[in-house]
């Protein structure tokens, strides 16, 4: 009855020698893209749907979209985990404000709470777990949560009921309680509710909502978008010359081994002088949902967002981001 996400640290490592200029026969690389996940999908007996954004020259971002769902042609689907990328970087925005810092402990906002940052909060070294939310979201699962939206304040009253954080406070843990906390530090901060603050100060795209089922999750994987609309976020934040792309170790981030590293809620990579940003996400439930995500943004200037309507393993995951890859760069790494 595992709930959530699984990510891969070796995603969206590529080799080849040369970027192509986005400028140069762009459709040709989104149908590239689009060709792959398609027999991606086939291969893992699932339909969903892909959009593709490439930055040309002029520094415009140029998109396709594919739907391989014949039954309901559905446009929209839960983003999962690659939520937390929203949740990062509205607080980023926040502290960019003057009305946090990374370093307040999360007492300063919510109350009682464990003794932890923002900061750590944000890159999953607070500590906090295990992390109940696996076994909780089932229950959970399209039930509404009143004027907040969401069921953070019940995640935090889980945390707190434990007493001991569970884990070792500095170490990468993978959390969703994370997640759902900096959720109502959000919250106190704006003094709106989450979502209603996140997309005001983000300008999100209206496409992006809380899900119709996973709603009550939306801190930390209870988002849904079109393409078309997350996409635009992730040229935003995490496009080349965005203020994490430019130097995402400026910011809360922490090594993972292998040379990724987690930040603003993404997995990223240095990659030449550039970085590579992804994040895969699942929501699992028998016979109630199933479906999954993966965001990549290579070097800044082509990004995918793909979604699929099954669960998946580690290994369809790297199969996934390699056939991607390989379609990008001309080559599997």
């Amino acid at each position: 009855m595992q709930a959530f996400l699984r990510w891969v640290t070796c995603a969206a490592l590529v080799s080849a020698p040369t970027l192509p200029h986005a400028g140069e026969e762009p459709s040709a690389m989104h149908q590239a893209l689009e060709s792959a996940f398609v027999d991606w999908l086939g291969s893992n007996g699932t339909t969903g749907l892909i959009g593709a954004s490439v930055r040309d020259t002029n520094g415009s971002w140029q998109t396709h979209r594919h739907i391989t769902r014949a039954d309901t042609g559905a446009t929209v689907a839960d983003l999962a985990s690659v939520s937390k990328s929203i949740t990062a970087v509205c607080m980023m925005d926040l502290v960019d404000d003057g009305l946090a810092d990374w370093s307040n402990p999360l007492h300063n906002f919510v109350e009682p709470a464990p003794d932890v940052t923002l900061g750590e909060l944000v890159t999953h070294t607070s500590g906090i777990g295990p992390d109940v939310t696996q076994i909780a979201m089932l229950g959970w699962l399209g039930q509404t949560a009143g004027d907040s939206g969401h069921f953070s304040r019940q995640v935090l009253d889980l945390v707190n009921a434990r007493g001991e954080l569970g884990g070792t406070r500095g170490q990468y843990n993978y959390n969703n309680e994370n997640y759902a906390i900096l959720g109502l530090a959000i919250e106190t901060i704006t003094g709106q509710p989450f979502f209603e603050a996140c997309a005001e100060r983000l300008e999100l795209p209206a496409s992006i909502q809380p899900g119709p089922e996973s709603g009550v999750f939306q801190p930390w994987g209870g988002l849904a978008s079109d393409v078309d609309g997350y996409l635009q976020f992730m040229q935003t934040h995490f496009g080349e010359g965005s203020r994490i792309a430019s130097d995402p170790f400026a910011l809360p981030h922490v090594a993972l081994g292998g040379g990724a590293y987690y930040g603003m809620g993404m997995v990223f990579r240095p990659f030449r002088d550039s970085y590579n940003f992804w994040h895969f996400g699942a929501l699992c439930f028998p016979n109630r949902l199933r479906t999954g995500s993966f965001a990549v943004i290579w070097e800044g200037k082509v990004g995918v967002l793909a979604m699929y309507d099954e669960c998946i393993d580690e290994g369809a995951m790297g199969d996934l981001d390699a056939t991607l890859s390989a379609a990008v760069f001309g080559d599997r790494p």
